[in-house]
């Protein structure tokens, strides 16, 4: 399985003949590849590795990035099979321009929480404490989910922040966060969420949870594109995302299910 966290290179779409979708005694086969917005990243990794334990002829190949780069790359032309992004926007303007072989199926869910690294030397309690200036405040970019949906949230709350930092993708705004480059930051719940950290970076992270009402919450659905090089098998793993064990493999992640 290939993994990278920046999106595929634009240009032609792969043709038909890129890819093979069963081989020559029925089971799948070929490079299968798969778009998931940042926040999904580290769950896609695991889920492509057990559909290829599943599929050993099947070579999984995921690009993670902010979902609005993502979708501007499927636009542009590149390979892609499925795409999981993090808000139904994008969604629908590739449905709208490049067209679903079947409609999109929702497989998870997330919220927002607000996070601070571990220590929390600025003393922050709440989602007011965005709205200090002397803190260094990090949050998505507004042109991607993370970014759009915590300014929502945060306008409902009545709170106007003072960012420092409008990142790209949620898994730079938490990198920065874990580091303490950062006193404070609104990520998804599975960013934050023990189960998922492992090793990785995240053990310096704690979520505060959301503190004023209902957190913002997103889905992510899984859609095949209509021209999908290997249309066989992208249907097969977007099947596979809903079944058990990739549910329960979500849910490890601190992801809701839908």
């Amino acid at each position: 399985m290939a993994l990278v966290m920046m999106p595929f290179a634009a240009g032609c779409a792969a043709g038909p003949d890129a890819s093979s979708s069963r081989s020559g005694d029925g089971a799948l086969s070929g490079d299968l590849h798969i778009l998931v917005a940042a926040s999904l990243l580290p769950v896609a990794q695991v889920l492509a590795d057990d559909f290829e334990q599943l599929h050993p002829a099947v070579d999984v190949q995921i690009a993670g990035a902010g979902s609005a780069a993502l979708r501007e790359q499927v636009l542009a032309g590149a390979p892609a099979d499925v795409f999981i992004p993090a808000s139904p926007v994008h969604l629908d303007a590739v449905r709208d321009e490049v067209g679903l072989a079947s409609a999109a199926v929702v497989v998870a869910r997330n919220s927002l929480v607000l996070a601070v690294p571990a220590g929390n030397d600025a003393g922050v309690t709440s989602l007011a404490d965005l709205a200090r200036p002397e803190l260094l405040i990090g949050l998505c970019a507004a042109e991607v989910p993370c970014g759009a949906l915590a300014r929502r949230g945060l306008a409902r709350a009545g709170i106007e922040p003072y960012p420092d930092t409008d990142e790209p993708n949620v898994r730079a705004l938490v990198t920065k966060l874990a580091a303490g480059e950062l006193d404070a930051a609104v990520v998804y719940a599975s960013d934050a969420a023990p189960s998922a950290r492992g090793g990785t970076s995240l053990d310096a992270v704690v979520s505060l949870g959301w503190t004023a009402g209902t957190a913002p919450q997103t889905s992510y659905a899984a859609a095949v594109l209509a021209d999908a090089p290997n249309g066989v098998a992208a249907a097969a793993f977007a099947d596979y995302l809903g079944s058990g064990a990739a549910r329960s493999t979500f849910a490890d992640f601190g992801f809701a299910l839908p």
